[in-house]
């Protein structure tokens, strides 16, 4: 039976010379904290010293000395744990400046092989008492991903330097000679709201059941696979793949989807399905429909897309079905996770990540049906996660008889933007071929009549050194 008998990793000489470097020279501490926390150091007398020294550093910033350091030891009654012969020897052996963030680095290093010792730990007792290979799974996956971000090291930087890398990226808006600086959604005013889906966007599309959100999700799938070129890669986790391509096909194809469910097509519409089934075969579109997928699950698999098919774009249907690696109190704690989940993975892949929700049934309770903030079901936090948010909206689907002007029309409500305007902008819905379509007609004037030839900045024009 395997044993692991193991003595934690530390290196107590780099801890002393950390604690060191904080005691003989304050403004190092800043340094120090952007790199460990308390409970990096393994030992107890050190985390207890650090903790010390960060409370006289937040009271007194640089001004303080030994006398003020053995005020607040004596206040926090542990002058036998921290005797000041034992502090003068670590004051003597602090690092020197140019060796200060390599010790650091150490000490991150060896707390992050303690927290995987102790997750092996665990992962045995749970192998004995749970005995699920997929929940050990979900449980291991989850964890090494909290020990990795939990041992990343922040980095900062001056806004002087973020500026220059704004202009320079705003430059590049100017020379694309296109109004979507994003990634298309092919609808043109949305297009012109939004400017596009942006990397390390969270998008949440939201509606009532029956609205179209999954027709909307692979009208835009579509658009991004063959107008925009990007591969896309489809988290299904309520319908099957064959049931997402059968859309798709009678979208492409204009034929009726009950037609196809039923088998009752001519020998025209099938030509017309073979066809638009060789384009499809093109597009470099990923399907998932893996049911009950677990947030790790799909990071899991997007980090893979990403680095063997460089997907540009992931859709997930929908976000209430996603599960949380880890069992959480209430479903609302749950639903809160996967949110914040999906937004690290946009972070992380730097690509737009579009997530369907569905919404409360508070919306069938007013007389006016269309969606609110309010409305999304179970968790505030997808509304603070999202950096944009659309409701779909069809008002012929709550009246017996709609009038012409409301047939066949949907809304597109942008609810929120972070950084852009809010709105409603109508669009076509075919229902027969689960079909979104844009009504707007493009602009009469050209991109070159809109955008003049300029001449380009020079690097001396993104240099903030005044």
């Amino acid at each position: 039976m395997l044993s692991l008998n193991i003595k934690p990793p530390y290196d107590e000489s780099a801890e002393r010379s950390v604690l060191g470097a904080m005691l003989a020279d304050p403004d190092s501490i800043q340094t120090v904290l952007e790199y460990l926390r308390e409970e990096d150091f393994y030992l107890e007398e050190h985390r207890l010293l650090f903790r010390i020294i960060v409370k006289v550093w937040q009271d007194h910033g640089n001004d303080w000395d030994e006398v003020v350091l053995r005020d607040y030891i004596r206040k926090e009654g542990l002058e036998d744990r921290l005797p000041f012969d034992w502090i003068l020897g670590i004051y003597e052996e602090a690092a020197p400046l140019n060796t200060l963030e390599t010790a650091c680095k150490i000490i991150k290093e060896k707390a992050g092989l303690r927290a995987v010792l102790e997750l092996s730990m665990e992962l045995i007792k749970d192998v004995k008492e749970i005995q699920d290979f997929n929940t050990i799974i979900e449980i291991a996956q989850s964890k090494i991903f909290e020990i990795s971000e939990r041992t990343t090291v922040t980095h900062y930087y001056h806004i002087k330097d973020v500026a220059q890398e704004v202009l320079k990226m705003i430059d590049n808006f100017r020379k694309t000679d296109r109004l979507v600086t994003g990634l298309s959604t092919g609808f043109t005013e949305l297009d012109m709201m939004t400017t596009g889906f942006h990397d390390a966007d969270l998008v949440v599309l939201a509606a009532r059941p029956g609205m179209g959100k999954t027709s909307f999700m692979l009208t835009l799938v579509s658009h991004v696979a063959f107008n925009e070129e990007k591969p896309v890669a489809v988290f299904s986790l309520e319908m099957s793949k064959e049931q997402l391509v059968m859309r798709l096909l009678s979208s492409m194809a204009e034929v009726p989807l009950q037609k196809l469910r039923s088998g009752f097509i001519t020998d025209e519409e099938r030509e017309k399905l073979l066809s638009a089934a060789l384009e499809l075969s093109k597009a470099e579109i990923y399907i998932d429909d893996t049911p009950a997928l677990t947030t790790t699950e799909l990071r899991v698999k997007s980090r893979k897309l990403k680095k063997e098919k460089g997907i540009g774009f992931v859709a997930v249907d929908y976000l209430q079905m996603l599960r949380s690696p880890v069992r959480k109190s209430s479903r609302q704690e749950e639903v809160a996770e996967i949110s914040r989940n999906l937004k690290a993975l946009a972070k992380e892949l730097s690509i737009p990540v579009l997530a369907l929700a569905q919404l409360s049934r508070q919306v069938e309770h007013r007389s006016d049906k269309r969606p609110q903030l309010a409305d999304l079901r179970e968790s505030g936090q997808i509304e603070q996660d999202a950096d944009l948010i659309i409701f779909l909206h069809r008002p012929e689907y709550y009246k017996k008889n709609p009038s012409p002007e409301e047939k066949g029309i949907a809304e597109i409500i942008v609810a929120k933007q972070r950084q852009g305007p809010t709105g409603i902008i109508k669009v076509a819905f075919i229902k027969e071929y689960a079909k979104f379509a844009s009504l707007a007609t493009p602009p009469a004037e050209t991109e070159e009549e809109i955008f003049e030839e300029e001449e380009a900045f020079s690097e001396e024009d993104y240099d903030l050194d005044f």
